[in-house]
């Protein structure tokens, strides 16, 4: 189930599907984070993993709000030209 959801994750990202992106890399680590211990190699990994999808949904967190940011300022911009 989890390998299914991260995969998810990934396809959506790739496809700039940015929020569902978010929501599925945020449901992986949730499942990744309810699994059962793994030794220390294997919870290293899952923590890295998890790292790496955290980072992602910040940075794409991120990404959607500067865009959304511009497209007001040229909403605005548009506006006030018009007038």
């Amino acid at each position: 189930m989890t390998i299914a959801v991260a995969q998810k994750a990934s396809q959506e990202d790739l496809a700039g599907n940015y929020e569902e992106a978010i929501r599925s890399y945020q449901h992986a680590v949730k499942y990744f984070m309810t699994r059962e211990p793994q030794g220390k190699d294997g919870n290293q990994k899952i923590r890295d993993t998890c790292k790496q999808y955290l980072d992602r949904v910040e940075h794409l967190q991120e990404y959607l709000e500067n865009k959304e940011v511009i497209t007001l300022h040229l909403i605005s911009f548009r506006h006030y030209c018009l007038q």
